[in-house]
């Protein structure tokens, strides 16, 4: 996956379908979108009044070498062939390991019964994704059960800006590898070793605070 910072506009439309697709209960998220800047006491971003701003969206990253894997240890956590890192609720204990395992905290323990929205409490979302319960933990999946369709995951199709690109990044005509190859492309904690599959394009003029006048 490459997301092109320049144009996120930080309207958490991805974050929305993410929860509607996968069924997410209140006060969880599995994708979350971070504002970078804008404040004066963000020195990284200049100071006041020129200062910059961008949005960062935030899941999980899906790393060839998931350091949340070998700590589980009841092998709930399970690396695809293709790369994707799916959570097999049925084995998760609840021991909470993988948590405090994961560099760029996108794991999280769904402590509670899973609330739902009024009207709603069965569930929405996609049939094969399996029910929310409690004392389990919860990621972003890809939409695994969308890619074995041959679809694109649900925060894809829901961007109105176009900024999230996924595919197959081993194959150099695809898309996300190009991608990928654009100038400035960037991981993030690539020193953490875990190698992940999400890869960023800088924001450069979208940085620049949009003023109405």
């Amino acid at each position: 996956m490459v997301l092109n910072l320049d144009r996120c506009i930080g309207c958490w439309a991805c974050a929305v379908a993410c929860k509607m697709e996968n069924s997410i209960g209140e006060g969880l998220w599995w994708q979350e979108i971070k504002t970078i800047g804008g404040a004066d006491i963000d020195t990284s971003a200049g100071v006041f009044p020129n200062v910059s701003k961008h949005y960062q969206p935030r899941n999980c990253f899906h790393c060839a070498e998931p350091p949340c894997l070998p700590v589980c240890p009841t092998s709930a956590i399970v690396q695809r062939a293709d790369g994707i890192v799916d959570i097999i609720y049925d084995k998760c204990i609840g021991c909470g390991k993988c948590e405090p395992a994961c560099p760029y905290d996108a794991i999280e323990m769904n402590q509670f019964a899973p609330v739902l929205p009024t009207g709603l409490e069965q569930g929405h979302g996609a049939a094969e994704v399996p029910p929310r319960r409690a004392h389990v933990v919860e990621k972003c999946s890809f939409c695994s059960h969308r890619v074995d369709q041959g679809l694109q995951p649900a925060c894809v199709e829901a961007c109105p800006t176009q900024v999230i690109t996924f595919g197959d990044v081993d194959d150099p005509d695809s898309a996300v590898a190009r991608q990928r190859a654009k100038p400035g492309a960037f991981r993030i904690d690539e020193q953490s070793g875990a190698d992940p599959s999400v890869w960023f394009l800088p924001a450069l003029a979208g940085a620049k605070q949009r003023r109405s006048g």
